[in-house]
């Protein structure tokens, strides 16, 4: 039989469980708070998130234009230091299809025959030539525009078809030559880019990355939209993106005057 002090104890004990189970139970208060708060979190770490992921894609950017660049410094070693050639720039001077080269093969059959190698075109010759063999090296991991690579990825395979990639080939130094020389006052220049095609082609928020004649890789703000704007002219494309490349010149350090 328990004594009067045993039973103080046993409900003073039952009394302090309690109070702990009742100071530990969620009110919907707290938990309301709780969801409060971890929405203010989220919201503050998102842009980060997405500064963060887009840092990271543009560095990969900028990998795969190294590579093409020494693709292009390959063929050039093989072939008399000439330029990979493309249909879409004028011999005679001018803007020439400036636009269309980003395209890297081209198919004129409508799909009746096999893909062959002289279907390519610009920097796909470097693909074609296998100097590079990794068709995801032509994509921006930016593009948010009509030419992922995952719509190009069955006629990568064999399938017959024309082929677009990212990035804007300017098919000769900013002096006009189509000979490879990197000591030149003009491998200063711009020699090719992310897309300047159409705005959806302008992979980077605020720049891009370009790749001068000397085969260097340098990102090229755009803070004041300057490049954009001249991207976004109406009228004709052609024009458009060949008004462009000068303006890269600049901003890379090509004196125009050394032309």
């Amino acid at each position: 039989m328990r004594g009067p002090l045993t039973q103080l104890v046993c409900v003073s004990s039952r009394i302090s469980r309690k109070g702990i189970a009742a100071r530990a139970a969620f009110t919907l208060i707290d938990l309301l708070v709780s969801i409060l708060i971890i929405g203010i979190l989220i919201g503050i770490l998102l842009p980060s998130i997405a500064k963060i992921n887009e840092a990271t894609r543009r560095v990969m950017c900028r990998s795969n234009m190294r590579q093409i660049s020494i693709g292009i410094s390959m063929y050039a070693t093989d072939n008399f230091q000439f330029l990979p050639r493309t249909q879409y720039v004028s011999t005679a001077g001018g803007s020439g299809r400036a636009a269309s080269t980003m395209t890297l093969r081209v198919d004129e059959s409508g799909g009746t025959r096999k893909p062959r190698p002289t279907d390519y075109d610009g920097l796909g010759l470097l693909f074609a030539r296998e100097y590079l063999l990794a068709p995801k090296i032509f994509y921006c991991p930016s593009h948010k525009g009509a030419n992922p690579f995952s719509k190009y990825a069955p006629n990568w395979a064999g399938s017959p078809g024309t082929i677009v990639g990212n990035y804007q080939f300017r098919g000769a130094l900013a002096d006009g030559s189509r000979l490879l020389n990197v000591s030149a006052d003009a491998a200063a220049g711009a020699l090719f880019s992310d897309g300047l095609a159409t705005v959806s082609d302008f992979s980077h928020k605020l720049g891009l990355n370009v790749t001068k004649g000397d085969l260097s890789v340098v990102w090229v703000p755009d803070v004041d939209k300057k490049i954009l704007t001249q991207v976004a002219q109406t009228g004709s494309r052609d024009k458009a993106v060949g008004d462009t490349w000068p303006l890269m010149d600049q901003a890379v350090g090509f004196i125009v005057g050394n032309r």
